[in-house]
């Protein structure tokens, strides 16, 4: 297990204006994948790259981006998402008058980075990998909770499943474990509750949490407001076994969804 808290991660000015915040990789014990949240000033350009051995998605958590995918030109808001699979040229400028903030993850740790010239606009239909909020159905897996995954591999996704989960208060995901992959589970805002083979631990919003292969785990919410994770797996396809138990921290009643 790591938790990786918000005063502890590194920070980096990866090119002006860009802020690159490390939430998860090979530092917190991670094999599997690494993320990150980058934070882009005012007029800020992350200029148009390739990875050719990488998958990475990007997923807008709060402002507007300018996209630029394979040569389409697009507007990210919150909520939405572009993934950039092996090869496909990418870049984000923020145009806007206020920071831009983003997550991103992949599952090649050290990946290769290609630097591009900017290609003509493309005019054809966008493909599937880029994924916008009012596309992204909601789910009620479990009493207080509603589920977003805005990359899977429905929206083109090959490598990972990266959902966000709006957690009433007193909801209790399923315990379970994943007996071949990682999963990191980011609190976006809120205070959140991690189960971690039975030991029960506070999540503040900002920080990261692992759980490697085979460990038990959960998320609960014992507070009183909502909460928002990030979840991402290295496979469109975890697999889950569910195991036994039950919280000692007192809940709230929760809410019917």
């Amino acid at each position: 297990m790591a938790i990786l808290r918000l005063g502890e991660q590194t920070i980096r000015e990866s090119m002006p204006g860009v802020v690159s915040r490390g939430i998860g990789g090979p530092a917190t014990g991670a094999t599997q994948m690494t993320a990150g949240l980058n934070t882009l000033a005012p007029g800020a350009l992350i200029d148009y790259h390739s990875h050719p051995d990488a998958e990475i998605m990007h997923y807008v958590i709060d402002g507007e981006v300018e996209c630029v995918l394979d040569g389409h030109r697009i507007s990210l808001h919150t909520g939405d998402g572009a993934l950039a699979p092996v090869n496909v040229k990418h870049s984000f400028e923020n145009r806007s008058g206020a920071p831009v903030r983003f997550v991103t993850a992949g599952t090649t740790i050290g990946a290769g980075r290609e630097a591009h010239q900017p290609d003509p606009p493309s005019h054809g239909p966008l493909p599937n990998y880029v994924v916008f909020a009012e596309d992204v159905l909601p789910t009620y897996p479990w009493p207080g909770t509603e589920r977003f995954d805005p990359m899977d591999a429905g929206f083109g996704s090959s490598t990972l499943l990266f959902s966000k989960g709006v957690i009433g208060p007193g909801s209790v995901a399923p315990p379970h474990f994943h007996p071949e992959t990682e999963e990191f589970m980011y609190c976006l805002s809120g205070e959140l509750m991690a189960m971690y083979n039975g030991e029960e631990i506070p999540l503040h919003a900002g920080d990261m949490f692992l759980a490697e292969p085979g460990a038990h785990h959960t998320i609960f919410n014992a507070s009183d407001e909502t909460a928002i994770l990030l979840a991402v797996h290295p496979t469109t396809a975890p697999v889950r076994e569910a195991v036994d138990w039950t919280p000692i921290t007192r809940l709230p009643a929760v809410k019917a969804n």
